[in-house]
């Protein structure tokens, strides 16, 4: 168990993902939309809630990626080798990262609510907002990848709580594109740790370009690849010593490899005979 830190002022205590969720991965690859999982996985792996779904749910989408960072460092470790494509030669490179650098501090001004005033051509807008959460984005996971322009209106009616016009309640569909885009802007510079961008240079080309390190995708994407080795490492295992699929689960990482090495080594030894 690890109890760590998230920059929006809540601590948790985490585990590491495990064979049985490593098998969840495999189960609900196609089921589940990946922002969906990515929520569920941190319920699973949270230790000491009463409700960890609720809680998991909860989380702002800072929060959730901290987390999700942390459970990757303690599930596969600190450092991850990604591939990626240069926008401007095409060609391929690879980028090594260490994930702790990617976790912000703690905020000095995390609050549940948050007001904002904006001056705009026909009047002053004053607008009460909180920082969207992970449900949030699971509710709107779905209509984002079709309609990404709704889906934000969408989320902003969630997270905007009161708006008013020179003291005079209005709706949120009803305020200007200028003072939606300044309560977007707020809202991401409140939670910093929401998108994590990184600065590229093309070792080829010498292009200088940014990306958005998505750590809920590059992790499930890391689970699967591993969920599906999980399943030919059962079977080994299970055709050579009969044990069931969950006592097979159940054995932690580092003695499965030992186990697997073994047959190996004996299967190795039948055949030079």
């Amino acid at each position: 168990m690890l109890r760590v830190a998230l920059p929006g002022g809540v601590d948790v205590a985490l585990r590491p993902v495990g064979g049985d969720d490593e098998a969840w991965m495999l189960d609900s690859v196609d089921a589940i939309a990946p922002s969906v999982r990515a929520t569920a996985l941190v319920a699973r792996c949270l230790v000491g809630e009463s409700d960890p779904e609720r809680t998991s749910r909860a989380l702002t989408v800072g929060d959730r990626e901290a987390f999700l960072l942390h459970l990757r460092r303690a599930t596969l470790g600190d450092v991850a080798d990604c591939v990626l494509q240069c926008p401007q030669c095409g060609e391929r490179m690879e980028l090594e990262l260490r994930l702790g650098d990617l976790l912000v501090p703690r905020y000095d001004d995390a609050a549940p609510e948050y007001d904002l005033n904006v001056e705009h051509d026909d009047g002053r807008y004053a607008v009460r907002f909180r920082l969207p959460t992970a449900d949030d984005l699971d509710c709107m996971s779905e209509l984002a990848r079709h309609a990404p322009e709704p889906a934000a209106d969408d989320l902003l009616r969630r997270c905007v709580l009161h708006v008013s016009k020179n003291g005079a309640e209005v709706s949120v569909d009803d305020i200007p594109s200028a003072v939606r885009d300044a309560v977007s802007s707020s809202m991401a510079a409140k939670d910093p740790q929401a998108e994590i961008e990184l600065a590229v240079t093309c070792p080829s080309c010498g292009a200088a370009f940014s990306i958005v390190f998505d750590t809920a995708m590059f992790f499930l994407q890391e689970l699967e690849q591993r969920a599906a080795r999980l399943v030919r490492e059962v079977h080994v295992l299970a055709s050579q010593y009969h044990w069931s699929e969950r006592d097979i689960l159940r054995l932690p990482p580092a003695r499965r490899a030992v186990y697997l090495e073994l047959i190996a080594e004996s299967a190795a030894k039948g055949r030079s005979r």
